[in-house]
Order: C-alpha cells, then sequence, then structure tokens
C-alpha cells in the first residue's frame, strides 16, 4: 500500500477528517468607510431648531429636497423634446412623401393622436417635477425651458384633440 491520501480510514496511520484538514479564519477587520448614500441613523423628522448635517449641507441644497425627483423630472424632459424631434421627422416624412399642403400638421397630429396626449401628460409631469419637487433649484434654465415645452404641448393637444 501507497502513503498517498484517500478515504478516511484507509490509511493505517491517518487523521480523521477533521484533524486533516485545518481552514485559517481571517483574524484581520477591513476598513469600512460609510456611505454618504445610506440612511444615516437619528430622528424623523429632526428637531425644528437642529442645523442640516451631511453631504446635503455642504452641496447647498434645501432640506428635505429628494434629488431623484430632479432626475426624473429631467428625464422626462428629454422624453417630451424626443417626442417633438419624432414629430418634426415624421412632419419632414409627410412633406417629402405627400408634398406640402394647407392640412399638413393637422394630419400630421391626428396619424398620432394617442402619442400627442402621452406627451402633453409626460411633458406637464417633467414641469410639475422641475419646478416644484426641487425647491428652489428647480428655478433653474431647464426648469422654465420644461414649463415652456408643457405649454406648447398642451396647447398643440387641446387643439386638436378637443371639438
Amino acid at each position: 500500500m501507497s502513503d498517498a491520501p484517500g478515504p478516511a480510514g484507509s490509511a493505517a496511520g491517518s487523521a480523521g477528517p477533521d484533524e486533516q484538514f485545518v481552514v485559517p479564519v481571517p483574524t484581520q477587520t477591513l476598513p469600512v468607510t460609510p456611505s454618504p448614500h445610506a440612511v444615516q441613523p437619528g430622528w424623523w423628522p429632526p428637531p425644528s431648531g437642529a442645523e442640516p448635517t451631511g453631504s446635503a449641507a455642504a452641496a447647498g441644497t434645501e432640506r428635505g429636497v429628494d434629488p431623484l425627483i430632479g432626475q426624473v423630472g429631467v428625464a422626462l424632459f428629454w422624453v417630451t423634446v424626443g417626442w417633438w424631434l419624432f414629430f418634426v421627422v415624421r412632419l419632414l416624412g409627410r412633406i417629402v412623401r405627400v408634398g406640402f399642403d394647407q392640412t399638413l400638421v393637422i394630419r400630421t397630429i391626428d396619424d398620432g393622436a394617442e402619442e400627442t396626449v402621452a406627451a402633453a401628460v409626460v411633458s406637464v409631469l417633467a414641469a410639475l417635477l422641475l419646478l416644484l419637487g426641487r425647491g428652489r433649484a428647480g428655478r433653474s434654465p431647464i426648469g422654465w425651458a420644461s414649463l415652456a415645452l408643457a405649454v406648447l404641448t398642451v396647447v398643440v393637444t387641446v387643439w386638436r384633440l378637443l371639438p
């Protein structure tokens, strides 16, 4: 017989299965830095005289304003801009296929009436999120541009879809 390892108990002088394999247990702890995005422990709502702490105070943002609201509002704004670009491409395609006539814009809007309503809803939601959901930061150029685009989209929707 050889001294090669095999199943437990096969060799005359082999150790038991627990003694054969020793796994070292790490004793060193790794340093962990706290995440600025983690929920900080504390009482909610904070006391009325408490000063804001953390990264929000350092950045100068208002207390209680969620930055995700602004990001969603900007995304919806760009969805509306994309819809208007799609509308212009569809309008140019109709000009190339049919030619220019007096009812060109009306027929192009009528082909996508549901899209026009959806674009109006999305643009109004974007304007509300950008202007009202971000506190003072909402009164920025993109907030006002979103409001102008929402007004334009709603006017076009009402003009074509209401009798």
